[in-house]
């Protein structure tokens, strides 16, 4: 509720050039990764690592589209790296590489 000010209430409609910064917003977000998209077979394995360090870290098996195991359970890519940085939102693909190349990137060369 407004208290009683809704009388006083402007609806200004945005600008040409503010629509077109929300329309590429929208459009810049990237789709939900998945390993097929980006042509990872399910077995096969891709690398931990801290993008801070750039150390070889941890493998992890593909199990399905969207998940690895690790410890018996299956973890998708953005909780396995909170668990192991300790930060509560991650993007995933960050944090992990396939034959030597990050996750995020080869989601970006393939443009989805």
């Amino acid at each position: 509720m407004i208290h009683d000010c809704e009388e006083k209430l402007k609806i200004i409609p945005l600008t040409e050039e503010e629509n077109n910064e929300v329309d590429a917003a929208e459009t810049k977000r990237a789709r939900n990764f998945t390993f097929k998209l980006c042509g990872i077979e399910l077995g096969e394995e891709i690398e931990f690592c801290n993008p801070a360090d750039e150390k070889p870290g941890q493998t992890f098996k593909v199990i399905d589209d969207r998940h690895v195991e690790y410890q018996g359970k299956f973890w998708s890519l953005s909780a396995l790296a909170s668990e192991f940085t300790g930060n509560k939102s991650v993007a995933g693909p960050r944090y992990f590489k396939y034959k030597g190349e990050w996750l995020n990137d080869i989601r970006d060369r393939i443009g989805f």
